[in-house]
């Protein structure tokens, strides 16, 4: 269920422990938390202060942008994957997908790879910068493309387009900065603000796809 924060009535406000429920993750996100902690106490894949609480969060908060898109089909790749959010959670909550994570730092990809086959999920992974993956795979063959907690640039954000099917979406997981960054012709960019589990952070989502 989505509320409106109190302090502005056009912002919804989610709550974590409510969509970790409604995507049936109940069960198998403290599994999650526990192979992500594990591995984190000999390479840091979150910072070392990541709680289980704080993983609840940040897998929720993958997940939000889909209430907007609806459920997500076929494939999609993943830049910068690290600790996996959002491409295992996305793997994790829809079984059906299958995924490319792209992380360049080869412990965080042992990670990746480990997890993979631990959950039995339909992916690889690809040990290389972002621009250079992005010439091991197809252009315009992915219905979807995602990005957390990496910085967006011009060139990031031309070559994740340029991965799309015609009627695909690229979410970034913040705000951009439009006078710094030029969205491609044909493209739009569509930020949505939300607050999830408290008002302190007004957090935003970017979802860039074709201009209709």
């Amino acid at each position: 269920m989505i509320h409106l924060s109190e302090d502005n009535a056009g912002i919804p406000f989610y709550h974590s422990r409510e969509i970790i429920s409604r995507y049936r993750l109940d069960e198998i996100i403290p599994e999650y938390i526990r192979t992500v902690l594990d591995f984190n106490k000999y390479v840091n894949i979150v910072s070392r202060e990541t709680t289980p609480v704080n993983l609840v969060r940040l897998a929720a908060d993958c997940l939000i942008p889909f209430d907007i898109l609806g459920r997500p089909e076929g494939r999609f790749f993943d830049i910068g994957s690290g600790g996996g959010l959002p491409g295992l959670i996305l793997l994790l909550t829809h079984p059906h997908l299958e995924a490319v994570l792209i992380e360049r730092t080869g412990k965080k990809a042992t990670f990746l790879r480990d997890a993979i086959k631990h959950f039995d999920l339909k992916a690889r992974v690809i040990e290389k910068d972002f621009i250079e993956a992005a010439g091991q795979m197809d252009p315009g063959s992915f219905p979807l493309g995602t990005m957390k907690l990496v910085r967006l640039d011009l060139k990031i954000l031309g070559r994740a387009i340029s991965l799309l099917k015609p009627s695909g979406n690229f979410i970034y997981y913040a705000d951009f900065d439009s006078a710094a960054i030029k969205i491609p012709p044909g493209f739009r960019a569509g930020s949505h603000r939300y607050y999830l589990d408290d008002n302190k952070q007004l957090r935003t989502f970017t979802i860039f796809s074709a201009e209709a």
